[in-house]
């Protein structure tokens, strides 16, 4: 929530919706609306001792944990097969590892980001070139130095289909060992986490395997591929004895889309990775889990009524859950109040998971708001807070025929939103 002011911009919408629910609770001054805010990051903290009248309800502006600008704490290097098989995929391939730069530096990971391009039949590039060619035993490499997000993606523009000669890619026959101390020379920092994300549609055979996996062992770097099943299976086995992922490319070949899987790969590191505070302190990124625990607590008979309004818990996050998010969930709806309560959930960016919210509020018929600027942030959080209280506030409302199987109050439907003529912000 410090990038890109959502910060400053969700406190800006809450102090705009207050007078707002403040003429909703005037409407129907049989029932007491109470307040109470609840932030987590690192762990999870109740702002407000108790639960206050909205009338005597002070809204205190939120600050984001500001994440230290030290040094990158993790390295990874992106692998490309350049061969002429590539030939409907090495567009999209360079457009997801942009996307994968992007998400990288969102999420707020300390990381640097490498290019190494692999090909049979030698260089066809300039002389004068940003990397680094090695002619090996009979494959020929590129590789680009770490750099920060912002110039990988420079990076990889330079980047073209048989770049490197165009006639093959064959991991791991054994003719491709000679490839990998220079793979692990790219790595420079000792001290960093490394990652090695391999994209390839060919696979040769696993004479060279062994020899692949203890380079990258030894030199504790683990390794992600996008890659293909085959007999051999020497691509999942890379992934497999290194520690990373495996991928199946070839349910992708021909769509010219890759994003979806740098997504996964991209959401799969940067939750490994510790967000350094100013405080010294370190943060698995999100404890939600955590939030939905304590407010489990707080939900329990005593100190809520046996007999009350159902509660509207609004569940606002721009990232995804790095704690144990279904047992917070869980002890949230072993209460009775939160099984009948309002839970509506806002994403703020296109990095916030939907998954878990869609879980936190638990009827089909309701989505997550999805907010990518600040004027739809205002609008969504105004929507929540009055719309959505006015109903559950309003005794008539409860257990109404209109009301969707499962929802003890009917949802009325959100605000249409617009994005801005620059486009999206978040």
């Amino acid at each position: 929530m410090s990038i890109d002011g959502k910060i400053q911009a969700l406190n800006n919408a809450i102090r705009e919706a207050l007078p707002h629910m403040e003429s909703v609770a005037d409407e129907n001054p049989n029932a007491q609306v109470h307040l109470r805010t609840l932030k987590f990051s690192l762990g999870a903290e109740w702002i407000e001792p108790e639960a206050t009248l909205l009338e005597r309800f002070v809204w205190h502006d939120l600050v984001a944990d500001p994440l230290q600008q030290s040094p990158a704490n993790a390295d990874v290097i992106f692998m490309l097969d350049t061969s002429g098989s590539m030939s409907d995929e090495i567009d999209a391939v360079k457009r997801s590892c942009q996307d994968f730069a992007n998400h990288i530096a969102k999420v707020g990971a300390n990381v640097r980001l490498g290019l190494i391009g692999f090909d049979i039949g030698g260089h066809r590039g300039s002389s004068a070139s940003t990397y680094t060619v090695h002619n090996l035993s009979r494959y020929t490499i590129g590789v680009w130095p770490l750099a920060r997000p912002e110039d990988f993606k420079r990076n990889v523009q330079s980047l073209s289909l048989c770049l490197f000669g165009g006639a093959g890619c064959y991991l791991a026959n054994k003719d491709t060992t000679d490839m990998f101390p220079h793979v692990v020379r790219a790595f420079s920092d000792p001290t960093n986490r490394r990652v090695l994300v391999i994209i390839s549609d060919e696979m040769g055979r696993n004479d060279g395997l062994n020899s692949i996996c203890s380079q990258l062992t030894q030199a504790s770097i683990q390794a992600h591929v996008l890659g293909v099943a085959g007999r051999s299976g020497a691509h999942q086995a890379i992934a497999n004895q290194t520690g990373g992922q495996f991928w199946d490319i070839s349910r992708s070949k021909g769509k010219h889309d890759f994003k979806s899987l740098l997504d996964t790969v991209a959401q799969t590191i940067a939750k490994e990775m510790t967000k350094n505070l100013v405080d010294g302190t370190t943060s698995a990124g999100t404890d939600m889990g955590r939030a939905l625990s304590m407010l489990a607590e707080e939900l329990r008979i005593p100190p809520m009524a046996n007999r009350a309004l159902p509660p509207v818990l609004v569940l606002v996050t721009d990232g995804q859950p790095t704690d144990d998010f279904e047992k917070g969930l869980r002890a949230l709806m072993d209460q009775p109040w939160g099984k009948r309560s309002v839970r509506i959930a806002i994403a703020i960016g296109k990095d916030a998971d939907i998954a878990p919210l869609r879980r936190f509020i638990g009827h089909t018929e309701l989505d997550p708001l999805h907010a990518d600027n600040p004027e739809a942030l205002v609008k969504y959080i105004k929507w929540a807070s009055t719309a959505v209280l006015k109903s559950a506030s309003a005794p008539a409302s409860q257990s109404t025929a209109s009301s969707p199987p499962g929802l003890n109050v009917p949802i009325p439907s959100p605000p249409q939103v617009d994005l801005p003529k620059d486009g999206e912000v978040w």
